[in-house]
């Protein structure tokens, strides 16, 4: 089991604004936060959902969100010490056009500079900085190159493919197969949400080790015939694999299609695996998110 970090009391008493709080990234980096005992405010669209109702329970200052007006951003930020920033993109839930990620994720760090943040950790993509020209990676290259512009004083973090994808009603495994267009000799490197939390975490908590440093994170990496394996032994039953030509999803979905096609041209995200389980040993793999709630997760989706 991993050792919990204590955290010293120095920074019991200062405020880390956790944007996209009911979200998967924030909520779970507000989640760890609290559990290290920091205050956290959770900024939301949503302050009446049961996830901020859930957060403000845990301890968290709810704070209302609304897209585009800096003037709450600015009154969300007071008094912070620090701010966890991640965007939704064109390929999440709920789309968000290139432009409109990249305005949100400079007015998010332009706010977080005028308002004194001591440290902005910023949530990018692994292999960010070889995706000039794809359109679900390039936005988040370009937020990026605009903290580095303005001078904030930053941690960027690049997470990998999340493992709770696979959790995902959206993702897929309802069907049963795992049905996908990456290639089959290509590993796919993961992270769980939870150790995207634990790096944040460890970001805000030792400034003088991450200001200034990008980190590419991920804690297991596996080719999609060894994912299917992985789920099939985890859940008990077959998951077969099931490869998707990228050609079929270039006609439901251009840019999904393009961001596969750079994974599998550059043979993956390109994380430095032992890297990150230096900064951080108690990285989760694959099988052992799978044992310690992914299956169970999963399992729910089946039919």
């Amino acid at each position: 089991m991993e050792r919990r970090h204590v955290m010293p009391e120095r920074n019991r008493n200062k405020v880390i604004l956790v944007t996209g709080a009911t979200g998967r990234q924030g909520g779970a980096v507000a989640a760890r936060l609290l559990a290290d005992g920091w205050t956290v405010r959770a900024l939301t669209r949503s302050p009446d959902s049961r996830q901020a109702k859930e957060l403000a329970a845990a301890g968290a200052q709810i704070a209302q969100d609304r897209p585009g007006d800096r003037a709450a951003l600015e009154a969300a930020m007071t008094g912070i010490q620090g701010v966890f920033s991640v965007q939704a993109g064109v390929l999440g839930a709920s789309p968000v056009p290139y432009d409109a990620e990249v305005a949100r994720g400079r007015l998010i760090a332009d706010v977080a500079l005028a308002a004194g943040a001591a440290h902005l950790v910023f949530s990018s993509v692994a292999g960010a900085t070889l995706a000039e020209g794809v359109r679900a990676f390039e936005p988040k290259l370009r937020i990026e190159h605009h903290l580095q512009r303005i001078g904030a004083p930053a941690t960027i973090l690049r997470p990998a493919s999340f493992m709770d994808n696979y959790a995902d009603p959206a993702f897929g495994l309802g069907s049963g197969a795992l049905a996908t267009p990456l290639a089959a000799d290509v590993p796919e490197q993961l992270i769980a949400l939870a150790d995207i939390g634990a790096f944040a975490a460890l970001a805000f908590d030792d400034p003088t080790s991450y200001l200034g440093r990008a980190v590419d994170i991920a804690g297991d990496e596996l080719t999609p015939p060894r994912i299917a394996r992985a789920l099939s032994t985890a859940l008990g039953r077959d998951v077969p694999y099931v490869p998707i030509p990228v050609e079929v999803i270039q006609a439901q979905n251009a840019t999904f299609a393009e961001a596969v096609d750079f994974l599998n041209r550059n043979g993956g995200y390109g994380a430095d695996l032992a890297r990150a389980r230096v900064l951080h040993p108690g990285l989760l793999t694959f099988d052992r998110w799978l044992a310690t709630g992914g299956a169970a997760r999963i399992a729910a989706l089946l039919p």
